[in-house]
């Protein structure tokens, strides 16, 4: 790694990183990243330095989750410059996390922070950023507290009101008579003429009713979440959830009740009628069709290949036929139990052609390659030996010892250095000088060496647990004739890491070993968690 400067050019490397918070603020004079480049641009030239990187980004700063703060560390760490310049030293960060992964990078690389409008004392750095963090939160809370302010005097702080309802202009709610009478409309549809979400949402679709936030259609969730708003009897709380920022972003988290406020809104329904609608809605969810207590092999263990989604469990006890332009109904003995993609029956993803797959038959395919697999061990044992086949075979033993030669060479040089300088033939300034380039090789032939040993230790790790792995799977695979079902999705749980089904009605396995139980038989528990891939069946 090229460190201080350029060796072809000598002058040195810079990044200039730009950074404002949101789109709004690029459109200011003062602060738009075109601004800061253009003056960070400026800066580099009167300095001497050579731009060889550039950054930029909207985001947040007390977050160190900025793909562009991240990529420029990234580079950082490959010595791909030697300073990073910026606007401001809060363009860098605002908070003690993105503050701390940066000076993490600075001290192990060496590498200088700059900004043109302050100085940047690396000393203080980290205590000003966390200063910086103590303003951010002060200034949420002190927004915070206007807005339960505005909600105590029965104003609306925030913009997004429940369809039904618009902002006046002392930002009050008040009814949009439109969209109230639909409102009614699923109430009633609900309540009184016992229709289903799904029922509702379909009828409200084919109507071409409009949907809130114009979505083109209607789906049971939204049918759901109108259900259960009590803005729509009258009453709407702020404050139910409370925002922190964290190194991961901003989490939410619920508040106690007793730090709700309280906001009237104007009822769209009685509240008679909306308490009847949640014991319906409760009584639906005991007796539903859909909850026949049917046995699902797979349950929460399958998904679309096609839009990610779980696939559902759906079973049905009647079959319907038309014939002569009449519908006919049939109750079913045996139930006929199915899988249905969540994304196409929630979400209106077109991911497949027919949304229903036979329970039995995936069912069936899946524990057939688990079975398949715990009674042949040697599939297991060809995945390890595929996994062996990439090792060094014996190229590693001769690599650990070709650097510990060169190692001991280096070692020499110093001890010949030392000699030198003792019998009065070199200088101490030239003496150092010697060191510290012994000391360079020195360290890195070290890293080399601790890093070709942990190779080595890995593989006599990865070939003890391929044994243990081959007599767990004799043990597992001895017994799955008297498993019973909950026994076998237990199983299924253990073994599943991943199991997809595409368009086609393709499944594909991921297989993992459970490292725990494999390794008790053996008295151990640190080895690695390897993975085999059955393939598409």
């Amino acid at each position: 790694m090229t460190t201080g400067t350029d060796r072809k050019t000598g002058t040195k490397r810079a990044a200039i990183y730009a950074r404002v918070s949101d789109k709004s603020q690029d459109t200011e004079d003062k602060t738009s990243i075109s601004e800061q480049i253009s003056d960070m641009e400026a800066h580099c030239e009167r300095k001497g330095l050579t731009i060889v990187a550039r950054y930029q980004e909207v985001g947040r700063g007390w977050s160190k989750n900025r793909p562009e703060f991240q990529r420029m560390l990234a580079d950082a760490r490959r010595g791909r410059f030697d300073t990073i310049v910026c606007w401001k030293s809060d363009r860098l960060s605002r908070g003690m996390y993105p503050a701390a992964a940066l000076m993490e990078v600075v001290e192990a690389y060496q590498i200088e922070l700059e900004a043109v409008l302050d100085a940047i004392d690396m000393k203080t750095f980290g205590l000003m950023a966390a200063i910086g963090k103590i303003e951010l939160d002060n200034f949420r809370e002190r927004a915070s507290m206007g807005k339960r302010g505005s909600a105590k005097q029965g104003r609306i702080p925030v913009n997004n009101v429940p369809f039904g309802y618009r902002l006046s202009e002392g930002r009050r709610p008040e009814i949009v008579e439109s969209e109230a009478e639909v409102v009614r409309r699923v109430f009633r549809m609900y309540v009184r003429e016992d229709m289903g979400a799904p029922a509702i949402a379909k009828q409200l679709t084919a109507e071409g009713v409009p949907t809130p936030r114009a979505v083109g259609r209607w789906y049971d969730r939204t049918v759901t979440r109108i259900l259960g708003l009590e803005a729509y009897k009258g009453t709407w709380f702020f404050g139910k959830r409370r925002h922190v920022a964290t190194e991961n972003g901003m989490r939410r988290y619920d508040r106690p009740e007793d730090e709700w406020v309280e906001v009237p809104f104007p009822p769209v329904v009685d509240e008679e009628t909306w308490e009847l609608a949640q014991e319906v809605k409760k009584r639906r969810l005991t007796h539903s069709g859909r909850n026949t207590r049917l046995f699902y092999l797979l349950q929460h263990l399958v998904r679309c290949a096609e839009c990610g989604y779980l696939m559902g469990c759906r079973g049905t006890r009647r079959q319907t036929s038309r014939r002569n332009g009449k519908h006919y109904i049939y109750d079913l003995d045996t139930p006929r139990r199915y899988y249905r993609c969540y994304g196409m029956e929630n979400e209106g993803v077109q991911c497949r052609e027919r949304p229903n797959i036979r329970a039995e038959r995936l069912e069936a395919l899946v524990w057939g390659e688990v079975k398949k697999v715990l009674e042949n061990p040697g599939v297991i044992v060809a995945g390890i030996e595929a996994m062996e086949s990439r090792a060094d075979n014996g190229e590693l033993t001769e690599e650990i010892a070709m650097v510990e030669r060169d190692l001991q060479k280096v070692q020499m040089e110093e001890d010949r250095a030392i000699r030198l300088y003792v019998s009065g033939k070199i200088t101490e300034k030239q003496l150092d000088r010697q060191r510290k380039f012994i000391t360079e090789r020195l360290e890195t032939l070290r890293l080399k060496l601790d890093d070709y040993r942990a190779r080595e230790m890995a593989e006599a790790e990865k070939r003890a647990l391929g044994e243990h792995i081959v007599e767990w799977a004799h043990r597992v695979g001895g017994r799955l004739e008297d498993l019973s079902d909950e026994e076998r999705r237990e199983v299924l749980r253990l073994l599943l890491d991943g199991a997809t089904i595409d368009g086609s009605n393709n499944v594909d396995l991921t297989l993992s070993i459970p490292t725990e139980d494999v390794m008790s038989i053996a008295g151990q528990s640190s080895l690695s968690h390897p993975k085999l891939l059955s393939g598409s069946r």
